[in-house]
């Protein structure tokens, strides 16, 4: 029933003449390679051609980024009771948009002549099979190689004739010469900086391991492990800047921010301006364990450490796109408190034991490492 409503909706909606309209989204707001694909269309005055807009939980935070021909629309505040005239917006807006990019909530797709694309959140580490991260009906999905298209033909049965591996236009910031050092003129004071991101492990209903972490945290458990360890950053003039991942349900999150291990979130970098993997650039090395964000970090060459306190459980409880996922973990592989001091020595040190072996997992991961993904994006799709 829902196929044939479906299909006399599109069936009407298709009357309408396809126009300039190029409609974004991303989750958090404002993020990913949505974000860096529209910056770099407004930078290169795209916004006189087509009418843009960006579909977000609350447009009031998006205002003073709002120019000619952009609108930010409160879309997604409350999914669940979407208002009546929630609907006429999004019909209004979508009905003949040229083109309806998202990377991680589907864009329903209205008009025959419009075109999808998935711009991706990242390729997964961890198995999503089963999951609607990506519609079948979608047109276009992009991805950073030929391997990365693989695995997503493979993980969520999408035509591999949909998938264009030009690279991810969030990488390109990673190339560029940035202000970044200044617009987070805080972390200037330490002599090394780590990027802590762990994927989810709960959100909403689903779980995807039974490792309980009771501070929120991998590898660190108690208060005292806490309190020891920003004692030992001190010592080193280091820190850490720790990340949640905004699926993640942070209820059972019991860590504040010390002097030298740094809590941020995604409204950290909206209010300083700063794209996450432009983060990178100032950061010394990376923590992750089973997240996509692991394969971005690959392009800086820098050193990588994978937190799996729960990897046994993980692996029985939710799996792997890869039948041995620790051959392709470039980097150490910590399992406990000490391992993990073991690794910050190493970075300490510049002792960097893995250097081969990622240039090997690039290889793999990016077809290109440069700052044009999103010029390639733009030329396949002919704007």
């Amino acid at each position: 029933m829902k196929s044939k409503i479906k299909i006399m909706i599109m069936t009407i909606m298709s009357l309408f003449k396809i126009k300039n309209v190029i409609v974004f989204e991303s989750n958090a707001d404002y993020t990913d390679n949505s974000r860096s694909f529209y910056e770099y269309l407004i930078n290169n005055n795209y916004n006189v051609k087509y009418k843009i807009y960006w579909f977000v939980n609350d447009s009031k935070k998006f205002k003073k980024r709002e120019c000619k021909n952009v609108r930010f629309i409160t879309m997604w505040h409350d999914v669940s009771h979407r208002t009546f005239f929630q609907w006429i917006k999004y019909f209004w807006i979508v009905k003949n948009a040229k083109y309806l990019i998202s990377s991680n909530r589907a864009l329903l797709k209205l008009n025959k002549k419009t075109i999808t694309l998935n711009i991706n959140h990242g390729t997964p580490f961890k198995n999503v099979k089963g999951l609607k991260v990506i519609p079948k009906d979608i047109d276009l999905v992009l991805v950073a190689s030929d391997f990365c298209g693989d695995i997503i033909h493979e993980q969520l049965d999408i035509d591999r004739n949909k998938i264009i591996a030009l690279g991810n236009p969030r990488n390109d910031v990673m190339f560029r010469q940035t202000n970044t050092r200044e617009k987070l003129k805080e972390l200037q004071k330490y002599d090394k900086i780590i990027i802590w991101l762990p994927t989810f492990r709960q959100m909403n209903n689903r779980k995807d391991s039974s490792f309980e972490f009771p501070l929120g945290l991998p590898i660190i458990y108690t208060e005292k492990d806490l309190i020891q360890l920003n004692k030992y950053l001190k010592e080193k003039n280091m820190a850490i800047l720790f990340k949640l991942h905004p699926a993640q349900d942070t209820s059972f999150f019991k860590t504040n921010s010390t002097s030298n291990i740094i809590v941020i979130d995604d409204d950290y970098l909206i209010e300083k301006d700063v794209e996450l993997c432009e983060l990178y650039k100032i950061t010394d090395a990376m923590i992750t364990d089973y997240s996509g964000v692991y394969y971005d970090y690959l392009q800086l060459d820098k050193m990588i450490g994978f937190a799996i306190d729960d990897f046994e459980e993980y692996q029985r409880e939710k799996g792997f796109v890869f039948d041995k996922p620790l051959d392709y973990m470039a980097g150490e592989k910590i399992k406990n408190i000490s391992e993990l001091y073991s690794f910050f020595d190493d970075v300490y040190n510049d002792n960097d034991k893995y250097k081969q072996m990622r240039k090997d997992m690039k290889k793999l991961f990016h077809n290109y490492s440069d700052d044009l993904s999103s010029q390639r994006l733009s030329t396949f799709l002919k704007l």
